[in-house]
């Protein structure tokens, strides 16, 4: 497993010592800096996870994410150099501050499986955290899943992801990525 520097989180206090609750900035297109600072080429292992805690399958993963004024891409690349190696393109634009992902029929799992009827909205909660909700069909199941992304610092982050299958918790999935590119 990788071995992430240990950090400790910022929680901003005012004078008097009480927690002050955070807030997003945003560039001029009104994209969350916590988006910006995603914008690299990540890899990692992902790790599948069943509701008994017992590992179901680890893949690596490689992510591109770009930004380019209020349009959003991001490739993944599932079970790199193995001949089941697969390759998304999401394309979204932010909204009023949130990444929209439009209806789309171009995407795989985690497990390498086609889906369908693919959409999402992901916001930024800090400059450093991302929240992301998303559903698609996969097997004729619609699945839905609620993403964590945090960056640790500059060259580290991770994600963590629940997958509801008909409405029913069915696995976790955790990923640690390290910043390849820029």
């Amino acid at each position: 497993m990788t071995e992430f520097p240990q950090i400790t989180l910022p929680f901003p206090t005012n004078e008097a010592g009480e927690l002050v609750i955070p807030t997003v900035s945003y560039n001029e297109f009104d994209v969350p800096l916590a988006f910006l600072n995603n914008c690299a080429t990540w890899e990692g292992t992902a790790k599948r996870v069943n509701t008994e805690g017992k590992l179901i399958d680890e893949h690596l993963v490689r992510v591109k994410i770009e930004v380019d004024g209020s349009q959003y891409s991001q490739t993944n690349t599932v079970r790199i150099n193995t001949p089941r190696e697969v390759t998304a393109k999401y394309f979204g634009n932010f909204c009023e501050g949130k990444l929209v992902f439009p209806l789309t029929d171009e995407v795989y799992t985690l497990g390498g499986e086609k889906a369908s009827g693919f959409s999402g909205i992901a916001w930024a909660v800090t400059d450093d955290l991302i929240v992301y909700r998303g559903s698609r069909t996969v097997e004729g199941h619609k699945t839905y899943y609620n993403e964590l992304i945090a960056l640790v610092d500059n060259n580290h982050r991770v994600r963590t992801t629940q997958v509801y299958e008909d409405g029913i918790y069915k696995l976790i999935t955790v990923i640690e990525e390290t910043k390849v590119q820029k």
